[in-house]
Formats: C-alpha cells, structure tokens, sequence
C-alpha cells in the first residue's frame, strides 16, 4: 500500500498545486496557509545590448563635442544680468534670441504638466512567473506582524532666510514663479530689517545679528557667539521643521515548529528544508574555472490564505529571503529509528524589493 507522501505526489494534495505541504497529514485541521512561491526572473542578455550601449555612448560624447565648440566659438553669450533679459541676442552677435523667463516657464509646464508626474499604481503579480514545483505551503503561524513605517528628517533648520522662504511661498497663490518672487521678498525684508535699512534696527534685531556675526570670528568663533548670547539673552530660532525624508523597504520574518508524526512526514520536511536553503543563495557564475560573479537569487511571493482564500490586508510585495535558520532538536535529544531528528525548528527572514506607496495600499490592498 502506497504511503502519504506517495499519495501526496500522485494527486499533488488534493488539489492545492503545491509540491511541498506541512503538515502533509491531517491537513483539514489546518484551513490557514502561508505559501512561498520562488519567482522565475526575466534577465537581460547584454552581450545582444553591447551595440545599443555603445551607440548610446558615442551619441552622448558627440552632443558634449558640439555644445563644447559652441561655447569655444562665440555662438553663445555670458549670462545675462537678469531672468527676463534674452541669451545670446542676436543684436549681440549671439545665435538665438532666446527669453530666459519663456525657458523657465517652459520648463516648469513641461516637468510638473499632465502625463510627466503622477501617482505611482499598485504592483500587479500577473506577469510573474512562478515555479509552482517548488513552492512551499506551510501552517499559518500564531503572529505575523505588519509593520508600515516612514521616516522624517526631525531636526531639520530651516535658520532666519529658510524662514523666510517658507513663508513667501505660503503666502501666494500665483504659481511657482509669483512663489519665487514672494519668497525672495520676505527673505530680503528679513536681511533688510536686521542691517537696519527699514528705518532703523530694533535693540533685539542688532543683538541676534551681532550673535551670528561674532560667530563667524576666525578660531574663537563659537566662544564669541555664545559670549554675545550670554550677554544679550538672545538667540535666532533655528526653525526647525520635520521633513518627510522617505519609505524604508519593509521586512518581515516568520517561525515554525516541523514535528514530522511520520517518516513521510520526516521526507516532506527535509525536502522543505533544502528548497529554502537552495533558494537563499545566489548562483555561481564561473569563466576558465574562476568565480566571476553571481547571478541574483529568486524572490519569492508570499501569499496567507484561510481556506485557499486570500486573507485581506496581508500581502506582501516580491522578497528576498536574506537569511534561514534551522534548529534540530531543540525539545529533546531522541531521534526516530531510521535515525532523523524529532523535530525541527525553522525561521526566516525577508526583505521586499521596494518601498511600498499609497496606490499599493489603495489598489492592491498591501
């Protein structure tokens, strides 16, 4: 008569697709799952780019040439004295006529116009391709924590000019340029009123403006900034602001018990075993008998199920596994007769390919 695993093979567990399943018997007392589906990676054979690089180089290294000679031979002229004045006049013996504020304004239009910046979508897995022979179904462990995190710059100083920027620039409504403008005022009000030009400098201004200046003494530097601080109990206000800085990759971790009740129970778990370690470490890439370099390893797709469903709110993005450990024994020191381990103790830990965004969160439910 065939055994479990026997059976197992021949019918693929009932139905479920995957290769390898803790715990292989009594599998109807274990509704929720979590599998882990190594991924086929699409690679580029740059030895068929070689070509297109090449070309792409030289068109680059011309462009420089041409924009050089055209410097060195007088078809352009100094910059201007000001945004609206026109480069290389024509009237000037230059070769263009263009307006630098029309270049601006084109630029701005062309950067932040429809269809050049916009709302990342979520991470689709459709054009994946999964190596279902070696996907892994285990139990669906006790706690499995989420974390979601992003990170800001707390002690960012903006200082008196930054100040002033940010205000000017929140005080407008006319677009970027009249923000500029507003900002640039605000910012030289400020340099106006502690130089005194605005009808005379107030005893508070001239004390934090001689504090800054008195910092900037050669070699006694800070001494004599915090000497004049000290004196006049007054100081600048840094302006500190908190920035959003950016998405840390997120990372996650998982742990099992592997008690085999039987030895295709003690089979399955080995097999299971080897595919994670097999899957962990990139492939050797040699040339006249040297090791050259590696080839990347496969990521995986991990998917939580309750009864073959997927669990909402619990996805997780293509990972790297970066590490797996594997404990025999830890309960007890006897062995099975045919001389494998009790048990098993396994966890690991992976690390998704990229920083997750609100559409992934929005659409794809991550």
């Amino acid at each position: 008569m065939a055994n479990v695993l026997d059976l197992y093979n021949r019918f693929k567990g009932g139905g479920r697709g995957g290769k390898m399943v803790y715990p292989l018997e009594n599998q109807s007392d274990y509704l929720g799952k979590i599998t882990f589906t190594p991924i086929e990676e699409a690679t580029v054979n740059m030895a068929e780019e070689a070509g297109n690089l090449v070309d792409l180089s030289k068109d680059a290294i011309k462009q420089g040439f041409d924009s050089l000679n055209q410097i060195i031979t007088g078809n352009q002229e100094a910059e201007p004295d000001a945004v609206g004045d026109v480069y290389a006049d024509p009237a000037k013996g230059g070769g263009g006529g263009v307006d630098l504020q029309s270049t601006v304004d084109n630029a701005t239009s062309s950067f932040y116009g429809a269809g050049q910046v916009t709302n990342s979508t979520a991470f689709r897995e459709d054009n994946l391709k999964q190596i279902e022979s070696k996907r892994i179904a285990l139990y669906l462990p006790r706690a499995i924590q989420i974390q979601d995190t992003v990170t800001y710059d707390n002690a960012f100083q903006l200082g008196l000019i930054g100040g002033a920027i940010e205000a000017g620039l929140g005080n407008t409504a006319g677009g970027i340029g009249a923000g500029l403008g507003a900002a640039a005022a605000e910012a030289s009000g400020v340099v106006n009123t502690l130089l005194g030009r605005t009808g005379g400098m107030s005893s508070e201004a001239a004390g934090i403006l001689s504090g800054k200046v008195a910092a900037k003494i050669p070699f006694v530097g800070d001494a004599a900034g915090g000497a004049v601080r000290s004196r006049t109990r007054l100081t600048t206000n840094p302006n500190t602001r908190a920035l959003f800085k950016d998405v840390p990759i997120r990372n996650f971790s998982f742990a099992f018990q592997l008690i085999p009740t039987s030895r295709s129970e003690a089979l399955m778990i080995e097999n299971i075993i080897k595919t994670f370690r097999e899957e962990l470490y990139p492939e050797a890439l040699t040339a006249g008998g040297i090791n050259i370099g590696y080839r990347f390893p496969n990521r995986f797709l991990i998917k939580v199920k309750y009864n073959n469903r997927d669990i909402k709110g619990i996805r997780f993005l293509p990972v790297y596994m970066q590490s797996f450990n594997a404990t025999y024994n830890s309960a007890t020191g006897g062995m099975h007769p045919d001389g494998r381990f009790s048990g098993v103790d396994i966890s690991m830990a992976f690390t998704e390919t990229r920083a997750i965004a609100k559409a992934d969160v929005r659409e794809g439910g991550y």
